[in-house]
Order: structure tokens, then C-alpha cells, then sequence
């Protein structure tokens, strides 16, 4: 997989005001973990926003500086405006190479679900999936082929994923379906006009002379 490098600089004060920083298009950061301490630091907005739009939120990074030394982390938490959605404070990780470490990786749907052509409609139920594996070894996302869903009452569940070498499920999920086919409204009417069932029309005008 491919590493990402951001520019930072070290902060000389760790009160340093947040809101003077982003107007000189900075964003205030912290770096810990492993054996050093936490440091202070700041980084180019655009250039955090163009990693974030490449996938860095869930990638490997290294962090580099004139007075900052090499330094590969992950992105623990991103802190945005609740309205401007800007990003307003970054908590790095270090990452140590023979250290596993737990990430969510964000699910990707692939293929085309045979079910569709019979009125079903496709459900992605979780975005994301908390996995276990080496630095090395993290997946920018998991895939998930559709392929084989056939049926309308098809599931996939966590169990069923072909993972990466080296990757495993950081938790049971085995009883949360993660994609789930559903037969449309439009679909299920038709199937009802077809077999002779009730419309749901009929059983809302009976309501209505029961009220009156």
C-alpha cells in the first residue's frame, strides 16, 4: 500500500490559539504513542485536506519537518467544525513496524447483485469494519462482492468477506449482516396485485369507515 507524507512543524506552545493557526491556514495537531512523549505540532491545511481526499484517514503517514524527525503515525481522530465540516484539530498515532494495530477500514461494494433484477434493492448496513493486521499489511478499504447475492432475502455477513493476508476481524460481527438485499416497495405491491392479497388501500379506506 502506499504511505502517505504530510509537512508539519513542531508548535512552541502547546496553548498556542487554535483559531490563529487556521487563519494563517494551519491545523493544530498532537503526536503519541510509543515510547517518546506527546509533542505539538501544525500542518498545512490543503495539503491535509488533499491526503484526507486520497484515502490518508485510514492510511500509514509519515510525518516529516525540518525540526521534526521522520516519524510514520496514523490519524486517530480528526476533530471538525459540527457545521463548516472543516478540520479544526488532528490526534496522530505513532506506529511501530512489528506492532499490530487496529483500524476501521472503511467497506467498498463491488460487482452487481443478480437479486436486482428481480425488484430487490441493495442495503449497505455498516460502512466500516474494525480489522487487526500489521502496518505493512492495512488495507485502504475492504471490498465486498455482491456478485453472489441471487436471492431477495440474500446476506452477506463479516464472516463471509475474503480479507487480506494478514488481516483479521478486531470483532465478532457475525451476526450483523453488512450488505443486505430487499425487495422494493414497487416490487412487493406487484407481487401482491399477482397473488390476490389485499391492497394496503383497502385496509386504509376499511380504518377510515371505522373513524367515521
Amino acid at each position: 500500500m502506499t504511505d502517505f507524507s504530510l509537512q508539519v512543524e513542531k508548535r512552541s506552545s502547546a496553548g498556542s490559539k487554535g483559531r490563529h493557526l487556521r487563519a494563517a491556514g494551519l491545523v493544530p495537531a498532537v503526536v503519541y504513542g510509543g515510547n517518546d512523549g506527546t509533542q505539538t505540532i501544525q500542518l498545512g491545511v490543503r495539503e491535509l485536506d488533499r491526503t484526507l481526499e486520497k484515502g490518508g484517514a485510514t492510511s500509514l503517514l509519515y510525518l516529516v519537518g525540518p525540526d521534526f524527525p521522520k516519524t510514520r503515525v496514523l490519524i486517530r481522530e480528526l476533530q471538525r467544525h459540527p457545521v463548516r465540516r472543516n478540520v479544526l484539530h488532528v490526534d496522530f498515532v505513532r506506529v511501530a513496524a512489528g506492532q499490530k494495530i487496529v483500524m476501521a477500514v472503511p467497506l467498498h461494494v463491488v460487482g452487481q447483485a443478480p437479486a436486482t433484477e428481480f425488484g430487490a434493492v441493495l442495503l449497505q448496513n455498516v460502512d466500516s469494519l474494525e480489522i487487526s493486521c500489521l502496518p505493512d499489511d492495512l488495507p485502504h478499504v475492504i471490498e465486498i462482492d455482491v456478485s453472489g447475492l441471487v436471492e431477495v432475502n440474500d446476506r452477506i455477513y463479516a464472516r463471509d468477506l475474503k480479507l487480506p493476508a494478514g488481516v483479521t476481524l478486531a470483532h465478532d460481527y457475525a451476526d450483523e449482516p453488512l450488505v443486505a438485499m430487499n425487495l422494493s416497495r414497487a416490487a412487493a405491491h406487484a407481487d401482491d396485485e399477482e397473488t390476490g392479497a389485499p391492497a394496503e388501500v383497502e385496509i386504509i379506506s376499511e380504518r377510515r369507515k371505522e373513524a367515521e
